[in-house]
């Protein structure tokens, strides 16, 4: 059994009331992996000024569509 079936399991014996408990839990810890990997990011220098280039470049309208590379 994988661990989302097992939390489907248990879900379905709890009431709700505990069950909005649980659901609040599972939001927070979501959010928080949303700010880690954001941070992630933040911290990648190198990554970070890649996204900055690349938005530079299509504020400028260099970007170059795939399909006219793709086959090259």
């Amino acid at each position: 059994m994988t661990l989302k079936e097992k939390a489907y399991k248990i879900i379905d014996t709890i009431s709700e009331k505990k069950l909005a408990e649980v659901i609040n839990y599972l939001e927070y810890i979501q959010i928080k992996e949303e700010l880690e990997a954001t941070n992630e990011i933040l911290d990648d220098k190198k990554l970070l000024k890649s996204i900055q280039a690349g938005l530079k470049q299509y504020g400028n309208n260099e970007l170059v569509d795939f399909d006219e590379i793709k086959d090259v």
